[in-house]
């Protein structure tokens, strides 16, 4: 692990994208904004280690030119166009959007297509939308890695789902991928040199296999069989036939999509009910009983919160080796 400054950190990421002609300083803090808070989270796979990602996907896209705009705009309906945009800076857009709706009609339906790259995770969008007091529920298609727990051709993407519920004292944030496991935390473990799970994927022929390379000539397995994979085909739809943007492998061409629904409880049961109605059930399943060796039942999301409040009081930050190098490479 490398351990460096936070603000060393911004100049390298912002003069990596300055080297491929990605200017736009609003741009560029998104990306940073969204990928440092993943990394202080806990969540390095989805962190720092997407700079070298976006820029690979800019590399082979190109230099995003327009911003991303509304192509469906109805009371609580929104469809926004990316406009060729890294996935961050058109899911952030969206989020933006759904908020001001979601406060005005009480709930709102958000999809975003035409965008590259990574969207980053759905627990960011989610803390948005606690923050603001509102209830989220998100989803997005991705790349068809995953098979049929039957088959082994992929066929949708690891498309996770997501929950955001704000309480009196505790949010809690469900973020979970349909596969197996995400193809990010497989990413980050082959960079740290850590073995691989012998139950994420296979290769071409079925064979289970931890030669991380298998993920893409192979399959990924989604979780927990069918109910995961059930769960990971209604996202597929969600986030491509509802919006317009992709479906499978090979069924429907077009960029990945995403999808947000978000609700007011204010317009419902008011805020204030709701969130001590919340609370009361979290910390009843809180002090509920549990073996003697577990110290703390915790909720959904409250891991990646203590561990984001701790790593915001440093001005350092940890980098795993080959996080740091590409980075560096980059910013070179």
């Amino acid at each position: 692990m490398v351990t460096i400054p936070k603000a060393e950190l911004e100049v390298l990421v912002t003069r990596a994208f300055k080297n491929v002609d990605v200017h736009d300083v609003d741009v560029v803090s998104e990306i940073y904004t969204h990928l440092l808070h993943n990394e202080m989270s806990g969540k390095t796979s989805h962190g720092i280690l997407r700079v070298k990602w976006s820029i690979d996907a800019i590399k082979k896209k190109g230099v995003p030119v327009d911003k991303p705009f509304m192509v469906l705009d109805s009371g609580p309906l929104g469809i926004v166009d990316g406009q060729n945009n890294i996935g961050l800076v058109a899911a952030r857009y969206a989020a933006d959007q759904a908020i001001n709706k979601a406060k005005e009609f009480g709930i709102a339906l958000l999809g975003v297509r035409n965008h590259f790259g990574t969207t980053g995770t759905m627990n960011y969008y989610q803390r948005l939308f606690v923050e603001a007091g509102l209830i989220g529920i998100a989803g997005c298609n991705s790349e068809a890695l995953v098979c049929h727990p039957q088959g082994f051709d992929p066929v949708i993407g690891t498309n996770p789902i997501s929950f955001g519920i704000p309480s009196a004292q505790t949010p809690c944030i469900i973020d979970v991928t349909t596969a197996q496991w995400a193809y990010g935390k497989l990413l980050a473990l082959s960079k740290s040199g850590k073995p691989l799970p012998v139950d994420a994927f296979v290769d071409k022929n079925g064979t289970p296999s931890t030669n991380i390379e298998d993920v893409f000539t192979g399959a990924m397995l989604p979780m927990n069989g069918i109910k995961g994979f059930a769960l990971g085909l209604a996202i597929e739809i969600l986030g491509g036939a509802l919006i317009g943007a992709k479906g499978g492998m090979n069924a429907v061409a077009g960029s990945d999509g995403l999808f947000f629904i978000v609700i007011d409880p204010d317009k419902t049961v008011g805020r204030e009910q709701f969130e001590m109605h919340v609370e009361a059930l979290l910390q009843e399943v809180k002090s509920s009983r549990h073996d003697e060796a577990v110290v703390e039942l915790l909720i959904p999301g409250e891991r990646s919160d203590a561990a984001f409040r701790e790593a915001k009081k440093l001005d350092t930050i940890e980098l795993a080796d080959q996080t740091y190098q590409d980075l560096e490479e980059l910013a070179a």
